[in-house]
């Protein structure tokens, strides 16, 4: 047993002892696992169902003693009961049910997680410490690579993570997405972040952070980054009160990382425009092909990894027969919505996104303007922009189930119930009432 094992080991053990006085401590640890996977760094945790100890344990508690004041029920939260609900029926029709089966335990795990949220992240603070514990796990992959990519600059087909696998955030094109769309939440954390006193340490971390996010994304030399920079870039441009200096800033360090990474990351976005003859790009487009038509035939889905039945066909030269390709991934989320789950399922999916940046939307307009409520202001704009940048990231990638997507879905609905709490308790009565400018600090910090 190393000291890596043991060091995880004690963090996995401190966070059910601190759960059992903290309820919601047992809620961050299984985001830490859900996200840092221990199980897959460490041997003592391996051996030990982690994930479902700590799932298991944070909703007991719950039940048990932590169920104070629970939000109201909303459609997103329906809608997620719903999905959940369809994902199980589709193993019934499924085409490979076997292998179904074996997706359908994470994903619905995923799903439930997400609708237990939405009952405990009640406060500022639950909020940001979820926030915070999400950061903090997120980057214990973006270091490695981002650490690894400044002092060699990286090269495609290298893996630089802690370890060898293509478990979400291990794989490549994920981790580039999640690390780009953090970053606007670590500007959000470096301005209003309450849990950790405010320092010049503090803003030099998260500022370190945002520089580890950039290099790791450029040094995974996935295209999904091109992307998501784009994304970013773009919003995080027009949140600025400081356009032409944002600007300035942004072209000097984009300069410096293109100086310190490899040739090769300007080899590997180019074959981007010659999509035809490039591989990767045209299988992608070919099995999102495959993929409507079978969706024609087959309105309510193939189940879980339905994928596997595809047969892709390359054209070939002279009119000749070109290569044949078997159980090509569907490299994108909506289109692995569509193909396993249905128009049903496609369509719970996407107004469950809507839904989340609508709430988004409603926090930041009517926040405006109140300084009381900067932060929710602030992080509202800051979560709309991940969740953005990770529904056009996964334009390119199969991420639909993927842990930190949904999580970047659920908070938006949790901050919104977050404030109409405070309007209740404000105005001193249970019924909803609409939103109203002038809410006092001290209720802007209740639960």
């Amino acid at each position: 047993m190393g000291l890596s094992d043991i060091y995880v080991a004690v963090i996995y053990a401190s966070f059910l002892v601190i759960g059992l006085t903290t309820p919601f401590a047992l809620t961050l640890g299984y985001l830490w696992v859900d996200t840092a996977y221990p199980q897959l760094i460490s041997t003592v945790i391996s051996m030990i169902p982690s994930s479902l100890i700590m799932g298991v344990a944070a909703m007991l508690i719950y039940v048990v003693g932590d169920r104070r004041s629970p939000p109201r029920f909303s459609v997103y939260t329906a809608l997620a009961i719903v999905l959940g609900a369809w994902i199980t029926l589709t193993i019934t029709w499924a085409e490979l049910p076997d292998e179904a089966w074996t997706k359908w335990d994470w994903a619905f795990k995923t799903v439930v997680f997400n609708v237990f949220l939405t009952l405990v992240l009640r406060s500022r603070v639950q909020i940001e410490a979820f926030v915070q514990v999400l950061l903090f796990s997120a980057s214990m992959h973006m270091i490695s690579v981002g650490i690894k990519t400044v002092l060699s600059g990286s090269g495609y087909g290298r893996h630089l993570d802690i370890i060898d696998s293509d478990a979400g955030l291990f794989e490549s094109s994920f981790l580039a997405s999640v690390s780009i769309a953090l970053i606007p939440i670590i500007l959000f954390l470096r301005k209003h972040a309450i849990l950790i006193p405010k320092s010049r340490i503090r803003d030099f971390g998260y500022l370190g952070l945002i520089g580890i996010a950039i290099f790791s994304a450029m040094g995974t030399y996935a295209r999904t980054a091109l992307v998501g920079f784009l994304v970013v870039g773009v919003f995080l441009w027009l949140q600025s009160r400081r356009k032409v200096l944002f600007t300035l800033c942004a072209a000097v360090f984009a300069l410096a990382v293109l100086a310190r990474t490899a040739d090769t990351w300007g080899e590997r976005i180019q074959t981007t425009e010659d999509y035809e003859t490039e591989g990767s790009a045209m299988g992608r487009i070919l099995v999102w092909e495959w993929t409507i038509n079978y969706s024609f035939t087959h309105p309510l889905g193939g189940g879980f990894q339905a994928y596997l039945i595809d047969r892709i066909e390359f054209a070939g030269d002279n009119g000749q027969p070109g290569l044949v390709i078997y159980g090509k991934a569907f490299h994108n989320m909506f289109i692995e919505m569509l193909g396993e789950q249905g128009y049903p399922g496609l369509a719970i999916y996407v107004t469950m996104m809507l839904l989340s940046l609508s709430y988004m939307w409603k926090v930041r307009r009517r926040t405006k303007g109140q300084p009381h409520l900067q932060w929710a202001h602030d992080l509202s704009g800051a979560l709309m922009t991940s969740l953005l940048t990770v529904m056009a990231c996964g334009c390119f990638i199969g991420i639909a189930f993927q842990a930190v997507v949904w999580y970047l879905m659920t908070l938006p609905v949790c901050l919104h119930a977050h404030l109409q709490r405070v309007e209740q308790l404000e105005h001193g009565t249970d019924r909803p009432l609409p939103w109203m400018p002038g809410l006092s600090t001290a209720a802007s910090m209740a639960r």
